[in-house]
């Protein structure tokens, strides 16, 4: 009796019914620190935000903690989601939870626009399975909680593809506007999404206007709105990095993120495709989704998903270093990913037959999938967010009891500001290799008071290894001595 009252309210309400699952998974852990998978990303975000919050809230200069003694006015992306927490910081008090939350409601926004879109080409059921694999698989749960503007960039996407669409349908300008805003979001939150929903979008405008799509003057005004204020911004941007020094690696920063030589490496496509079928699909997931993809297009707007599909894996190509490193960069596959296998599940999840029972098949592999998610997610993702377990938290807390807030700090944590954002002080990041007596001194004459960090980790994903950087330490703790009783960790007095 309670099994069919619960049916029906599902049947009745289904996109309350996933928003209440997606809500109950992401809380877990809500008030955990930034510690753990990718803290080092999260860390950069939140000082911005915690900066936002204690300087004045001037978007347009966004500040890290890494900038020594300058204001640490940075080449970044549009800082629009740490900006969007500085304003709750106003209200509530600085705390980590309210980054979050953020998350979470972007996270949640996009599956209802998810499960919108979906409808406009499909049944409802293909919608409900789509949005319910988008709540419950491990990565994008991981993400769409994590203090970073992954899951507001999946909103933006989304919902500027689905104004865009409505547009399309009506002519109503107003929906043309709206998509034009979530898509230059999204274009400023990363630089990718030019490519990945421009064309999607492209193809979807095409579809409608053909040759006159380049004569268009709403289709022109749209493309212009976006490349403007997607120049402007990292043409400002720029500008701070070229006064102050400070970036994230775009077009002032490293070009490791553009080796493209490892591209034509066996070993970049494995792990790209290991990670995707292991993380993000949590295994079982992985088959259905690629069996999805040879389900029979009923009409041609609906290949619309297979451009979105390889849009999203060429820009892995403009940046394959970094997508190799960071696995958010393959979320945004998970859009039209869940999509075939909202398909599949529509069409074969009530077949059930003697010789191929594909039913009974696809409901071992929900449950398999949600079992390989859940050890995933506890064992690869919560296990590392433990304060307990930390090392880099102990550190920061230690850092606190003993440095002074306005004390500027040399962290050797090389790229990592973790330990410096948890320490709540501001100062500047050496890789140990690179620490000598003339950096540190260059460093004192600039105003730099203490040395700290850890034997035991450099970056806190990258354990400290190197002997000969451990007695390099050694050696300059032979000059400034030690200042806390713990063998693991030093804080040195440079003054």
């Amino acid at each position: 009796m309670i099994i069919d009252v619960i049916k029906t309210k599902v049947e009745k309400y289904p996109i309350l019914f996933l928003l209440a699952i997606a809500v109950g998974v992401r809380l877990y852990n809500i008030n955990s620190p930034i510690i753990g998978i990718h803290s080092w990303r999260q860390a950069d975000t939140a000082a911005i935000a915690r900066n936002f919050y204690e300087n004045g809230f001037n978007l347009f200069y966004p500040q890290v903690d890494w900038g020594g003694n300058s204001p640490g006015y940075c080449e970044t992306e549009f800082p629009i989601y740490s900006f969007i927490v500085s304003i709750l910081y106003k209200f509530f008090g600085v705390h980590e939870l309210f980054g979050r939350l953020t998350s979470i409601v972007f996270s949640l926004l996009a599956m209802l626009f998810l499960y919108k879109l979906t409808t406009k080409y499909f049944d409802r059921q293909v919608a409900f399975w789509s949005c319910l694999l988008f709540a419950i698989l491990p990565l994008n749960v991981y993400y769409s909680r994590t203090f970073q503007p992954e899951s507001m960039l999946l909103m933006c996407t989304v919902a500027g593809i689905y104004y865009f669409i409505n547009w399309l349908e009506s002519n109503k300008v107003h929906f043309l506007s709206i998509s034009a805003f979530f898509v230059a979001i999204s274009c400023l939150i990363k630089v990718l999404p030019i490519l990945y929903i421009g064309m999607p979008l492209l193809y979807l405008a095409w579809h409608k206007f053909k040759i006159k799509i380049f004569t268009n003057i709403y289709i022109f005004l749209y493309t212009l709105f976006i490349l403007i204020t997607f120049t402007l911004w990292y043409y400002h941007a720029h500008q701070l990095f070229l006064e102050y020094g400070n970036t994230f690696g775009f077009w002032g920063g490293s070009t490791n993120r553009y080796q493209y030589s490892v591209l034509l490496t066996v070993n970049f496509w494995s792990e790209i495709i290991f990670r995707t079928a292991f993380r993000h699909f949590a295994i079982f997931m992985f088959p259905i989704f690629i069996a999805g993809l040879f389900i029979k297009r009923k009409t041609q707007e609906e290949y619309f998903f297979d451009i979105w599909l390889v849009s999203v894996i060429l820009s892995w190509a403009v940046v394959p270093t970094t997508s190799l490193v960071h696995e958010y960069y393959q979320l945004p596959l998970m859009l039209p990913g869940v999509v075939f296998i909202g398909k599949f599940f529509a069409k074969y999840w009530h077949q059930y037959e003697k010789k191929l029972n594909i039913g009974k098949i696809l409901t071992i592999s929900l449950c398999l999938s949600i079992l390989t998610g859940s050890m995933i997610y506890s064992i690869d993702y919560m296990r590392k967010e433990r304060t307990n377990k930390s090392d880099v938290f102990q550190l920061a807390q230690m850092i606190k009891q003993n440095i002074k807030s306005d004390s500027l700090t040399i962290f050797t944590t090389g790229g990592d500001p973790t330990l410096l954002y948890l320490s709540h002080r501001k100062g500047w990041l050496v890789n140990p290799s690179h620490l000598t007596e003339e950096y540190i001194m260059s460093k004192i004459k600039l105003g730099a008071n203490y040395l700290a960090g850890s034997f035991k980790f450099v970056e806190s994903y990258n354990l400290f290894v190197d002997d000969d950087q451990k007695q390099k330490i050694n050696n300059v703790l032979s000059k400034y001595p030690n200042i806390i009783n713990d063998k693991n960790a030093f804080i040195a007095h440079l003054r």
